[in-house]
């Protein structure tokens, strides 16, 4: 038996080798090909081009945001944001409601720690659970004096 006993192509045989068969349909469909082939091409960059672009894109997105949520927040705008009094503040970070650190004797207070327990404190329909309340006393109703106004 011999090793290298791969079928030899029979002379009836329209395409002998595959060199051969290569030049034979190059030659058939050389003009259709070509413009394919070319059309091709054009789509393979051009879809490849968008998919950098979008990557790009989303790439910026993600650093821009991981950026804003790594700003440093004082109390005072971490109250701001959270629509709290900053007592209130200091009171969650102990209790441990919101994440915070020490700078020195300052405690701060990261963008996305905030943001996420703003979104932990939402309800379902929107409403906040610890909304701030309104300050001060309410309106007192307008007295009408009577026969003021009135020419008779």
């Amino acid at each position: 038996m011999l090793l290298n006993s791969s079928p030899q192509p029979k002379d009836n045989q329209i395409f002998a080798s595959p060199k051969k068969d290569v030049e034979k349909l190059a030659k058939l469909f050389a003009p259709q090909w070509l413009e394919f082939l070319t059309q091709l091409e054009c789509y393979i960059r051009w879809a490849a081009r968008e998919e950098y672009e979008l990557m790009t894109v989303e790439k910026a997105a993600a650093a821009a945001e991981a950026d804003q949520n790594d700003q440093v927040l004082t109390v005072a705008q971490a109250a701001q944001l959270l629509g709290l009094c900053p007592q209130t503040v200091y009171e969650w970070a102990k209790a441990e409601k919101l994440q915070a650190f020490k700078v020195g004797r300052a405690v701060r207070f990261k963008r996305g720690h905030v943001l996420a327990a703003l979104q932990q404190q939402t309800q379902p329909d929107g409403r906040r659970k610890y909304a701030r309340r309104a300050t001060g006393s309410p309106a007192k109703p307008a007295t009408v004096v009577a026969g003021a106004g009135a020419d008779s």
